[in-house]
């Protein structure tokens, strides 16, 4: 039996590994949201609703932008579903 090696990570994906910032998932109001920062200024946001499993992924250039969609989200009942 041959023993298990690794993939080894492209050069592509350990410069954005490195410049990629990332933080614990946090649960507001029913919403576990999930935020990441590449290059100190594009926004990824992942939030999902406990309840229901809805999942939003959205993509921002500017924080100011994140935090009121996160406002907005955190807002509304994570027991409904929504077309966002």
């Amino acid at each position: 039996m041959q023993p298990r090696t690794r993939p080894i990570p492209s050069k592509r994906h350990l410069e954005v590994s490195a410049k990629t910032k990332s933080w614990h998932p946090v649960e507001r109001n029913g919403w576990i949201i999930k935020f990441s920062q590449y290059r100190d200024s594009n926004i990824l946001l992942f939030i999902v609703s406990r309840f229901t499993g809805q999942t939003i992924v959205r993509y921002f250039p500017h924080e100011d932008e994140a935090v009121l969609f996160i406002n907005m989200v955190v807002e509304l009942s994570a027991d409904d579903v929504y077309d966002l």
